[in-house]
């Protein structure tokens, strides 16, 4: 029944946390407060959001950061008998990973990188036309392209940057600027 939107039935069950494993490919990522933050919060509230789940593989799609929270916290395996609620969506492959960047690129989670990695992954399944694929995820051509090539800093043109005198190291003559400050080079000129 998925379509080339993706959109499919979808199942809410109650389950194991051992049952569920997480994406080899996620590219979110949050700091260990955040996550004191966020295991807080389930203990509190309980489980506000359920985690999204491949129904044929078991991954997660969004919600693994919940997950992993519940695995490590014996007050949360205790209150909830070790059982997540979970949202079973009948995709997997390159639409469970476009899927997990839909549901994870508004909250600002997604490492720049690891999305580049996954971007090029999805665009060279070929399962979709890469103006598919930007429409999906409502990237900008530059956007979408700049994460494709890979370039992140280098589209950044970080040489032309103005950095405040945090950026000059302590040993430079005081009153000194970034821009007076000779910064030793790496050997690559690709850094």
């Amino acid at each position: 029944m998925p379509t080339s939107g993706f959109r499919s039935e979808v199942q809410t069950k109650t389950l194991k946390i051992e049952n569920l494993k997480p994406a080899p490919w996620r590219c979110n990522h949050v700091q260990s407060p955040e996550m004191k933050v966020l295991a807080d919060s389930i203990i509190q509230h309980g489980w506000i959001y359920p985690i999204i789940v491949s129904s044929s593989t078991m991954e997660i799609i969004d919600g693994f950061l919940r997950w992993a929270c519940a695995q490590n916290n014996q007050e949360i395996i205790e209150c909830d008998a070790g059982r997540i609620p979970c949202v079973l969506v009948d995709v997997s492959g390159i639409d469970a990973m476009l899927m997990h960047i839909q549901l994870n690129r508004p909250k600002g989670s997604l490492v720049a990188k690891k999305l580049s990695n996954l971007l090029r992954t999805i665009v060279y399944s070929r399962k979709y036309k890469e103006a598919e694929i930007q429409k999906k995820l409502m990237m900008t051509a530059q956007e979408f392209y700049l994460l494709l090539d890979g370039t992140l800093l280098k589209g950044k043109k970080l040489s032309e940057h103005v950095y405040s005198r945090a950026w000059v190291p302590i040993e430079a003559p005081a009153g000194s600027s970034p821009q007076s400050v000779e910064i030793e080079k790496p050997p690559n000129a690709d850094r």
